[in-house]
């Protein structure tokens, strides 16, 4: 059974949920979070909040090449998963099996939304709202940048590729005080956007940029301010944006 935005009315066919497998690493922190670590049975390789967690719970595999047969074997009530992250022809086949909460997270409300929809089936909702107000609050507290710095939000490496308008990051980069000049959603860059962005950003996620790629690209373009910055802080929704905003604000210092 697959469950999305679409048909939510569905959830109240899982009955009560006890054990989860979580699927993509800031779903899994956000559970912790409101205090149901205990349900998750099996998470992915790359789901490292909170620590320790890899050796408590069962290894599932990769974001996108997750063991089918091994989540089945389980016995999970639900499992969560990101339109984005995870593949979809896998999902669908998992969903032929068990119950799949798939999460379309583009908007920072879809995030909330998200957040809400967790508690709601691991009987945490007080805790969910709770969580999604704090959110609200700090990014409430952040002061507008006007007007907003062009940027560039690299995520790839051979060939350049960048965050565009049409993801969730996007919202983030706005979140900070940055506007996006990169159309879509994960284009290949052309030498006209790097021309076009007063700050290129170097995300430590997917890819893992470092300090020499960053020296490299201010030798290759001395007129653009080049930062490294930390990809967990725009592209993980969920718990992680209560950090996102203190982040955020020291961030601002360099605009």
């Amino acid at each position: 059974m697959l469950i999305t935005e679409n048909n939510l009315q569905e959830i109240s066919k899982i009955g009560r949920v006890n054990s989860v497998v979580s699927l993509v690493p800031s779903l899994t922190e956000t559970i912790a979070s409101l205090g149901a670590k205990s349900t998750l049975a099996g998470i992915t390789r790359f789901c490292k909040y909170p620590e320790d967690i890899r050796k408590e719970v069962a290894i599932v595999g990769g974001t996108k090449d997750f063991d089918n047969e091994k989540i089945i074997n389980l016995l999970p009530d639900v499992v969560v998963a990101v339109k984005e992250e995870n593949k979809e022809t896998r999902i669908l086949r998992l969903a032929e099996y068990l119950p799949v909460v798939l999460f379309d997270i583009v908007h920072v409300e879809d995030a909330f939304g998200m957040i809400i929809m967790l508690g709601r089936l691991l009987y945490k909702e007080k805790e969910a709202r709770r969580l999604a107000e704090k959110i609200k609050k700090v990014f409430a507290q952040l002061p507008e940048v006007l007007p907003k710095r062009k940027c560039l939000y690299l995520i790839w490496k051979k060939p350049w590729m960048a965050a565009g308008k049409e993801t969730f990051i996007n919202e983030m980069l706005n979140k900070c005080g940055f506007k996006n000049m990169v159309r879509g959603r994960y284009p290949e860059i052309t030498k006209e956007n790097f021309e076009q962005a007063e700050f290129i950003l170097l995300s430590s996620e997917p890819y893992p940029f470092r300090e020499k790629h960053r020296q490299e690209l201010q030798q290759q373009f001395p007129g653009k301010k080049v930062l490294l910055v930390d990809g967990e802080m725009f592209s993980w929704y969920g718990s992680r944006m209560l950090s996102a905003g203190e982040y955020f604000e020291k961030l601002r210092h360099c605009l």
